[in-house]
């Protein structure tokens, strides 16, 4: 027997065993599993840009003047024209000084958290956080707290009481990935300016989404994000390639750039990714697509609470529905399966225990009878029984 095998045995019998499934991508609403078609309600192609034949077009460009990968770390002989293009794009589009991209969303976060602190600092995160931000944390010399999502006056006492620390952080998602539920980002910029502290927004989630010109969620909250912030974004959502990339000021970007492991020690952002993405925003300028993405969520939230009563209101494309036991959330991906719906189960430790769900995710390239399919389907499951939802009960 393997040293292993118990390890794999109780993730088994807990019902939290993974495997991978093969997808192949038919649009950003449509998959291919074992050649049968599925609506996808798991993707983050927002946009629908994935696929669309003007990013590919970019993409293959890309790749024939500057080759398949990049060819070595940043730092070496990794950094092609169309690498400076795209940060210089991203830098205008944030309005920033500077913009760095990194070979993954994950990446960038560790990176950045890791490079800005050291041992006099502490970082004060959201409950919620993504875990490449927790996992930045860990890696960092900085000490660390947790504040109850949400809860912006418990983060005030976290500042107040390491006011002596040389620096204070305070790390949030915009859009928050599991709960598509946004973050009060207008007090927690009202509290960083009070107490002289720093913020770092992941909008992964919101890039290319919110906001009247898709700048994510400090555009779409009318909130300006102060001077001592750093911004976070992907290219691999809304811009439907792959990547991740910080925009901050010059001196910020100066420092991660000679800092931050996850960028000093990895082969840099493949062109074609690069080339992808830079293409993609200029689809992001125009409202065309945010705006039918947005209208799609809004159908969705009120044919899903026709049938669960307790999904959430809210405006984002990511829309949870929380059965909280294991082996029920899996019960009701297969039955959505079987109805021609992929929505894979969402479990621990990805979400707090007790919390299970489907995150069901939209893009601009579903249509409203995929929508109705969701819903009927979802109707049907419970009124077979036996997948009553609880309430959410995340447990610590």
């Amino acid at each position: 027997m393997s040293d292993f095998e118990p390890i794999l045995d109780r993730l088994k019998t807990q019902g939290l065993f993974r495997t991978l499934s093969t997808v192949e991508p038919v649009d950003g609403g449509h998959v291919r599993i074992g050649g049968r078609e599925f609506v996808s309600f798991a993707g983050n192609d927002y946009l629908g840009l994935r696929m669309h034949p003007s990013v590919v077009a970019a993409a293959n460009a890309a790749a024939e003047t500057y080759g398949v990968g990049a060819g070595a770390s940043r730092l070496l002989a990794g950094t092609t024209p169309v690498h400076v293009q795209l940060e210089a794009a991203l830098a205008a589009f944030t309005g920033r000084e500077r913009a760095l991209v990194f070979p993954s969303g994950y990446q960038t976060n560790v990176g950045v958290l890791s490079a800005l602190t050291d041992e006099d600092d502490v970082l004060i995160l959201d409950s919620l956080c993504h875990a490449s931000l927790i996992d930045g944390a860990r890696l960092s010399k900085a000490q660390f707290r947790v504040y109850p999502h949400g809860d912006t006056a418990k983060l005030s006492k976290a500042l107040e009481r390491y006011a002596g620390r040389a620096r204070r952080f305070i790390v949030t998602e915009g859009v928050f990935s599991m709960d598509g539920d946004l973050a009060p980002l207008g007090e927690i910029c009202r509290l960083a300016q009070r107490h002289q502290a720093w913020v770092v927004l992941d909008d992964a989630h919101a890039f290319g989404v919110l906001g009247e010109h898709g700048r994510g969620t400090a555009e779409h909250l009318g909130v300006v994000l102060p001077e001592r912030s750093v911004f976070v974004g992907t290219l691999s959502k809304a811009l439907g390639s792959q990547g991740g990339f910080a925009a901050a000021s010059a001196s910020v970007i100066d420092l991660v750039v000679n800092s931050a492991r996850s960028f000093i020690y990895t082969t840099g952002l493949s062109p074609a990714s690069a080339g992808a993405a830079l293409k993609a925003l200029d689809f992001v300028t125009e409202p065309s697509r945010r705006k039918r993405l947005l209208e799609l969520a809004a159908r969705a939230r009120a044919k899903l609470k026709s049938v669960i009563p307790g999904v959430p209101d809210g405006v984002t494309p990511i829309i949870p529905v929380i059965v909280g036991d294991v082996e029920r959330t899996t019960k009701l991906a297969s039955h959505l399966l079987d109805a021609g719906i992929f929505a894979p189960p969402i479990r621990p430790p990805t979400v707090p225990k007790g919390t299970a769900r489907l995150r069901i995710s939209l893009s601009a390239d579903h249509t409203e009878r995929d929508i109705d399919r969701l819903a009927v389907a979802l109707g049907e499951a419970l009124a077979r029984g036996g997948f009553s939802l609880d309430p959410p009960r995340a447990e610590s």
